[in-house]
């Protein structure tokens, strides 16, 4: 019982984590300034990606209490989502995000 909560949250996080980097690029919400913000093409494929995983994980939970065939389904599912989630944690800390600096640096390096 307590690996399908934790299987279930897996697969929400996916999903939600997803469903806010697709949005994000469309619709940003303004929390961060423009130089940092994330490149669109990389951030819209996995936005998507992990929504259908996250889906596709969540369907495979679910008929598992439907059809038995789909119950030795679930650890795998549930450890290749580990996975992507570590992978996009990695992607997300250390290539998302690129600041574009604008403008050029002062000559007197800031001193008055």
């Amino acid at each position: 019982m307590v690996f399908l909560v934790f299987y279930f949250i897996l697969s929400a996080v996916l999903l939600f984590q997803g469903l806010h980097l697709s949005g994000e690029v469309s619709q940003p919400l303004g929390t961060l300034p423009e130089e940092v913000g994330q490149a669109p093409e990389p951030s819209k494929k996995w936005g998507a990606f992990l929504m259908t995983y996250g889906a596709l994980a969540a369907l495979v939970g679910l008929a598992g209490f439907q059809w038995p065939f789909f119950l030795p389904a679930r650890p795998a599912v549930f450890g290749l989502g580990a996975l992507i989630l570590a992978i996009y944690t990695c992607w997300l800390l250390f290539a998302a995000r690129t600041v574009e600096f604008i403008g050029k640096p002062t000559d007197d390096h800031g001193h008055h």
